[in-house]
C-alpha cells in the first residue's frame, strides 16, 4: 500500500529555502519551502517529497553558549510526497525544534538543530537534523568614519555653568543662590505661593469665672505650634460671657478671660505678645440659647483666631 512504502523510505537528504521575520530580540515567524529525492529500501520505487512549512520561534534575550544563541520553535507542516507508478499523497505534520544560531559575518546568520515531527493522520514520528546560512535583510550598521583626524576640542561647544543647578545658565540667571529642587521662572528666581492661614479655638469657661481650664492646654499648645510654624501670623483672641449679669461686668469679664488665654500662650508656650491681640465682647455674640446652662456654657468661651498669610518656594515636579 502507499501508507507502507511511505514508511519505507530510505533516509534522504533536503533542501529547502527560508524566509524569517524578526518582529523583536525574541520573537520570529518561520516560512520554508523544501524538496527532496529518495526511494524504498526495499522495492527501489522513486519518490518526490515536496514540502511546505509555517512556524514560530523563541529567541532568549542574552543568553549565549559559546557565542551561539539557542532558540525553541513549534509549527506546522504539509508534505506532498509521489511515489512513482503509486501515485501521491499529502501528509499533514505537528514539529518542534531547537537550535542554536550565531553571526558569522556582518550579514549573514548560521544555525543548525534538531527538529521532531508528528504526523497528524498516521501519527507516526519522524525526527530531522538541520543546518543552513541565512542572510540578513534590513540591518542597519553605523558608517565608516570619513575622518580619522584628532579631535580639536578647543573648537568643540561648551555648556554653559549652571552653579546652582535650576536649569538656568549663569549669564542669565539673576538669583544663582536658588534653592536645590526649586521651581523656577526664567530668569532663575524661584517660583513663590502665598496662602492665607487660618485657624479657630474655642476655650469655655466656668460660671464667672476666668481660669483656664487645664483641659483646653492641649490644643492651646497646638495652636502654638502653628504661631511659631508661621511667624508672619497673627492671633485674636476674642472674650465672650453668657446673659447672666449685667452687661457692663459682662463686657470687663470677657475682655478678662481673653487676656487669661493670652498670659497662658506667653508664660507656658512662648509665644510674643507683640503677635497677640486681646478683645471683650461681652454678652453680644452667643452661639446657642441662654436659656439652658448647656447654652450658657457654650457663650462664656474665649475665640482664638489665627491669621496670616504664609510663603513658599514651589518645587519641582520629580
Amino acid at each position: 500500500t502507499f501508507s507502507g512504502l511511505r514508511n519505507d523510505l530510505s533516509n534522504y537528504w533536503e533542501f529547502g529555502v527560508n524566509f524569517t521575520h524578526q518582529f523583536n530580540p525574541n520573537v520570529s515567524l518561520l516560512l520554508q519551502g523544501s524538496y527532496a529525492e529518495t526511494d524504498t529500501r526495499n522495492f527501489n520505487h522513486d519518490a518526490d517529497i515536496l514540502r511546505g512549512t509555517i512556524g514560530g520561534r523563541l529567541h532568549p534575550a542574552s543568553y549565549r553558549l559559546f557565542g551561539w544563541r539557542p532558540f525553541a520553535g513549534a509549527g506546522y507542516s504539509h508534505a506532498d510526497i509521489e511515489l512513482k507508478s503509486y501515485g501521491s499523497k499529502g501528509e499533514d505534520m505537528l514539529y518542534g525544534e531547537g537550535g542554536l544560531q550565531k553571526m558569522i559575518a556582518p550579514r549573514f546568520l548560521a544555525e543548525a538543530g534538531v527538529r521532531g515531527r508528528i504526523e497528524v493522520e498516521d501519527e507516526y514520528f519522524d525526527a530531522q537534523v538541520f543546518a543552513g546560512i541565512h542572510y540578513v535583510f534590513g540591518r542597519e550598521y553605523p558608517a565608516s568614519p570619513v575622518s580619522r583626524r584628532p579631535l580639536d576640542f578647543s573648537k568643540m561647544a561648551v555648556a554653559p555653568a549652571d552653579s546652582d543647578g535650576d536649569g538656568v545658565p549663569d549669564n542669565r540667571d539673576k538669583c544663582p543662590d536658588t534653592p536645590q529642587g526649586a521651581l523656577v521662572d526664567d530668569n532663575g528666581c524661584a517660583k513663590e505661593l502665598t496662602r492665607e492661614i487660618k485657624e479657630t479655638l474655642y476655650v469655655e469657661f466656668e460660671h464667672d469665672k476666668t481660669e483656664v481650664r487645664q483641659s483646653f492646654y492641649p490644643e492651646l499648645e497646638n495652636l502654638a505650634t502653628v504661631l511659631k510654624q508661621y511667624p508672619t501670623s497673627r492671633i485674636l483672641l476674642e472674650g465672650h460671657t453668657d446673659s447672666t449679669g449685667p452687661s457692663t461686668y459682662n463686657q470687663k469679664l470677657s475682655k478678662s478671660r481673653a487676656d487669661a488665654v493670652m498670659k497662658v500662650l506667653i508664660d507656658h508656650f512662648g509665644i510674643n505678645a507683640d503677635r497677640i491681640r486681646t478683645t471683650g465682647m461681652g454678652e453680644s455674640q452667643p452661639i446657642a440659647t441662654n436659656e439652658t446652662d448647656a447654652g450658657r456654657a457654650q457663650n462664656r468661651r474665649v475665640e482664638a483666631i489665627v491669621s496670616g498669610e504664609h510663603t513658599e518656594i514651589m518645587k519641582r515636579a520629580e
